[in-house]
């Protein structure tokens, strides 16, 4: 299932974070800033979000647009809200482990420091393959065919607890045969910025770039 960030998303980030000339070295290292930052555009969590220098609030509005983008991915299936927001927990738990984004600084320097990205990202044509071919969600769609030419409706299949875990089961199997590239690597060049607290932080110079990598884009 391809993941794709809100259009705004880049700018939204660099709203809060505006380049500061002459500004005091930050306190994290560039390293874990740019760890925070592939993380939250990633899957939308990330435990490094402090080095970032964003507030809980940008942080918030952040996750809400990646999360949110993931929750529509999954409307498609007639889940009910709740089991929507745990199917998509579940999706971002899997690929957080599955990710294993790591961070190393690549070459040291007081202004451009550049950070060394590795991940396994998600194969996009494989998935979109996927989707096409998964058996689980092709005996779905089925099922759900089926059951709409008698007359059930898309709230009866919200509300039977029968189809809800069986859906749940199908979601969960196709979400485990998602393919990734592994080991890929990306050079992310990055710059001292000032929050709206007026402290600094490391940030990627292409922030774009960044999300491109780390979304199999």
């Amino acid at each position: 299932m391809m993941r794709k960030l809100l259009l705004g998303l880049v700018a939204l980030i660099a709203i809060f974070a505006m380049a500061g000339c002459g500004a005091d070295k930050p306190k994290d290292s560039a390293d874990k800033a740019v760890l925070g930052y592939a993380e939250i555009t990633a899957y939308g969590v990330s435990d490094n979000i402090a080095a970032t220098g964003m507030t809980k609030a940008q942080e918030q509005e952040i996750q809400e647009a990646i999360i949110g983008d993931l929750l529509k991915s999954f409307s498609q299936f007639p889940l009910s809200d709740e089991n929507a927001q745990n199917v998509t927990a579940a999706y971002i738990t899997k690929m957080k482990a599955a990710m294993q984004i790591k961070t190393k600084i690549k070459t040291d320097d007081a202004e451009h420091p550049v950070v060394e990205v590795t991940a396994n990202v998600l194969d996009q044509a494989g998935a979109a393959k996927l989707a096409e071919t998964n058996e689980d969600i092709l005996a779905l769609g089925v099922v759900l065919g089926a059951l709409q030419a008698n007359g059930y409706t898309v709230e009866q299949f919200k509300q039977d607890p029968g189809f809800q875990k069986a859906t749940m089961e199908c979601i969960d199997n196709y979400i485990n045969e998602f393919p990734l590239k592994m080991g890929q690597t990306y050079e992310c060049k990055c710059e001292i910025v000032k929050g709206d607290d007026g402290k600094t932080s490391w940030a990627p110079v292409d922030v774009e770039g960044l999300k491109k990598f780390v979304n199999g884009l």
